[in-house]
């Protein structure tokens, strides 16, 4: 399930835009939560206590008190993966806006046309970033982000076991084939044909055995191990420069 706010001081463009989205989502067969905030104090609060982390933010330049710049530069600090896209009546602040990196720009009033063409663009840009992590309990629709995943595993062939760097575990049915698409190469690889880890938090590793943070050892299958060191290789390299 995606999550997306809107944050501008105007009723009316606040509802029309929630109401939009929300056919956009439906019509696509997207489950998504929309959040409204009509100001800049409500949504930084929201995002600082960390109650809410949001894929898309709609953001008004001209609010009162904080303007959309200032209240991007606050949200950045805390979160710099969001899409921001920016909802304007004039374009005399695009060079400035710069810096709090916006993804596009609507003009008001936003033409519905102009609308689903940067929606598309967003969803096909947090596709290839592979942020999150999605996945099905019964009916109920669940998002972990992947730099919080340790490992995964297939329980019997039909569930996935997640192990979370903040001790929790989470399991529901799938295919590890699937979920290994979902996440990204730069920092995943699967060690054998059950398992998954994330590169940032291994420990130790060697020729057979990788330990993560946790202290928990996995093997990795004889068929994985030159694949497995050469990804672990170029992991450090570009990370550490070693």
């Amino acid at each position: 399930m995606y999550k997306i706010a809107i944050c501008d001081n105007e009723t009316s463009q606040v509802n029309s835009l929630e109401s939009r989205l929300s056919k956009y989502f439906n019509d696509a067969d997207i489950q998504c939560e929309i959040d409204s905030y009509d100001n800049g104090e409500r949504l930084i609060k929201s995002v600082l206590n960390q109650s809410t982390e949001y894929q898309i933010i709609f953001l008004d330049i001209e609010m009162q008190e904080l303007n959309g710049i200032e209240i991007a530069r606050i949200l950045r600090k805390v979160d710099k993966d969001f899409i921001l896209i920016y909802v304007t009546t004039y374009e005399q602040y695009t060079l400035e806006s710069f810096e709090v990196s916006p993804f596009r720009y609507l003009i008001k009033p936003v033409a519905d046309k102009k609308l689903q063409e940067v929606l598309k663009s967003a969803l096909v840009e947090l596709a290839t970033r592979k942020n999150y992590l999605f996945y099905n309990v019964g009916s109920r629709h669940f998002q972990i982000r992947t730099d919080e995943i340790l490992m995964l595993c297939s329980e019997f062939g039909r569930k996935i076991h997640v192990e979370l760097n903040n001790k929790e575990d989470i399991s529901f049915y799938g295919k590890i084939s699937l979920i290994e698409e979902q996440l990204p190469d730069s920092s995943f690889v699967k060690v054998n044909s059950g398992t998954i880890v994330n590169l940032h938090y291994i420990a130790t590793f060697s020729q057979n055995v990788i330990t993560l943070i946790n202290g928990e050892n996995v093997s990795i299958s004889r068929s994985r191990r030159k694949t497995v060191r050469f990804l672990y290789n170029q992991f450090i390299e570009r990370n550490f420069g070693i």
